[in-house]
């Protein structure tokens, strides 16, 4: 008899995304022409629709405004099969957004954050969740979350029989999962963030495998460390090893790429337990790569094998 796979708790960011693409290399001081999409984004909102599209059972807490763009933010949840019962509605903040300037062949540029609303998640926030995340078998948390709340949920919340991974989302707000890294069973930080995780500099490869160790030595499980187009760079209790990245047939945006990686992953720990979760991140972040959305409406689990083998 087949197990039931559990159901993932997403808990975090979510946000519009608007993207404007450089026509030609950024000029700082002076007028610069571009193309403006937007779509539906957030780090944790990024990852819940990536695993609602590869069938797993998802269930999203955070908060939006009580707007149009926080209306069709949830609609479009809704579409996917993504529970949306545990995301709240504020009534003094907008839903939040974000600006990536991108140069002309994808990369970022400049990303600008409006996100106020994300000081609502307080620990009494927290407390009016808990009963919902105890029926979820795996947390996936990003630092959008006020540091208050991340310990609260993370501090007293029995979490011994659940997979509890974590986005660092960016440089200044990784120092919020300072005081809980011993709660988190596997942590994603890019380069910069595991240099601040860990207090080291990074510049060489033996560097990045210096501080994922260190960061391992604060209490975290295992150490996932994206470094872009090389790949990352994995420290578990079983394996310590650097995997080169599947490359994209074209970079068409980087924004999502790192959202999509972690989706593999816990994709891999869910319902994929034949390939390695490394691997399965790995095609999810090279299809990510190749779409101009956050998340690629490509996002298959034969898309993903497909990708493994070419």
């Amino acid at each position: 008899m087949q197990t039931a796979q559990p159901r993932v708790a997403c808990i975090g960011g979510v946000d519009i995304d608007h993207k404007a693409r450089l026509h030609r290399s950024f000029q700082a001081g002076t007028s610069n022409p571009v193309s403006v999409t937007s779509s539906p984004g957030g780090v944790i909102r990024n990852i819940a629709e990536s695993l609602a599209r590869l069938q797993c059972e998802v269930s999203l807490f955070s908060i939006v405004g009580s707007d149009s763009a926080g209306d069709n933010l949830l609609q479009s949840l809704k579409r996917l099969h993504v529970d949306i019962s545990g995301v709240g509605r504020s009534t003094r903040q907008p839903t939040a957004s974000y600006t990536a300037i991108l140069e002309p062949d994808g990369g970022l540029a400049a990303g600008l954050a409006d996100m106020a609303v994300f000081d609502e998640m307080t620990p009494s926030w927290i407390e009016q969740i808990e009963s919902s995340l105890a029926l979820c078998g795996m947390w996936i948390i990003d630092s959008n979350l006020p540091a208050g709340a991340i310990e609260h949920l993370l501090l007293n919340s029995k979490t011994e029989e659940i997979k509890v991974l974590g986005d660092p989302v960016s440089v200044a707000k990784s120092e919020r999962f300072k005081r809980v890294l011993h709660k988190i069973d596997i942590l994603f930080p890019d380069q910069r963030e595991a240099a601040a995780l860990s207090g080291l500099e990074i510049k060489t490869s033996e560097d990045v495998a210096m501080a994922a160790a260190k960061i391992r030595e604060l209490g975290v499980g295992s150490v996932v460390v994206t470094l872009g187009a090389k790949g990352i760079y994995l420290d578990s209790p079983v394996k310590k090893a650097f995997y080169p990245a599947l490359p994209p047939a074209e970079i068409q945006d980087v924004t999502g790429a790192g959202d999509a990686l972690l989706a593999g992953y816990a994709y891999g720990l869910l319902k994929d337990q034949k390939t390695d979760p490394v691997r399965l991140g790995l095609a999810a972040a090279s299809l990510a790569l190749e779409s101009g959305q956050s998340v690629p409406t490509s996002l298959t689990h034969s898309a993903l094998q497909r990708r493994l083998t070419q």
